[in-house]
C-alpha cells in the first residue's frame, strides 16, 4: 500500500511531466494563426498621435470659447510690449495648429500664437 504523501508527490510528478510536454509541443509548432507553415505574425501597425502644447492650448482655447453661451467674450494675452492685453467683442475665436486665429467684431482680426494667450473668459476683467 503506498502512503498518501507518496500519491501526491506522484501526482505533481504526472502533471509537471504533462504541463513540460505541452509547453514543448507549443514551442515546437508553428506559429502562424492562419495554419500556413513558416508564416510569421506581425504586429498591427499602431499609429499615435501626439499634439504639441502649443496645439494643445489652442484647442482647448477654441473649445471654451464654443461653451460660453453669453456674450461678450473675453481675451486676454501678453504682449512683449505692451505687457497684458484684453481684446473685447470677440465674434469667433479658431485653432490653426498652435495659433489661434481671433475675429473681433469691429476692428482687426488677429493671429495670436496659444502660448501667449493667458485667459479666454465671460467676465469682465477688472481695470487697472
Amino acid at each position: 500500500m503506498t502512503s498518501p504523501a507518496a500519491t501526491i508527490s506522484f501526482c505533481r510528478s504526472a502533471a509537471l511531466a504533462a504541463f513540460v510536454t505541452l509547453v514543448c509541443a507549443a514551442s515546437a509548432a508553428p506559429s502562424s494563426a492562419s495554419g500556413s507553415s513558416g508564416a510569421a505574425i506581425s504586429p498591427p501597425e499602431v499609429n499615435v498621435t501626439v499634439r504639441a502644447e502649443g496645439e494643445a492650448l489652442a484647442r482647448g482655447f477654441e473649445e471654451a470659447f464654443r461653451s460660453f453661451s453669453s456674450a461678450p467674450v473675453f481675451v486676454t494675452y501678453a504682449r512683449e510690449d505692451k505687457g497684458f492685453v484684453t481684446l473685447a467683442g470677440i465674434r469667433s475665436l479658431r485653432a490653426f495648429g498652435s495659433v489661434v486665429f481671433v475675429t473681433l467684431e469691429r476692428g482687426p482680426s488677429l493671429a495670436l500664437p496659444a502660448r501667449s494667450i493667458v485667459v479666454v473668459t465671460d467676465e469682465r476683467p477688472a481695470t487697472p
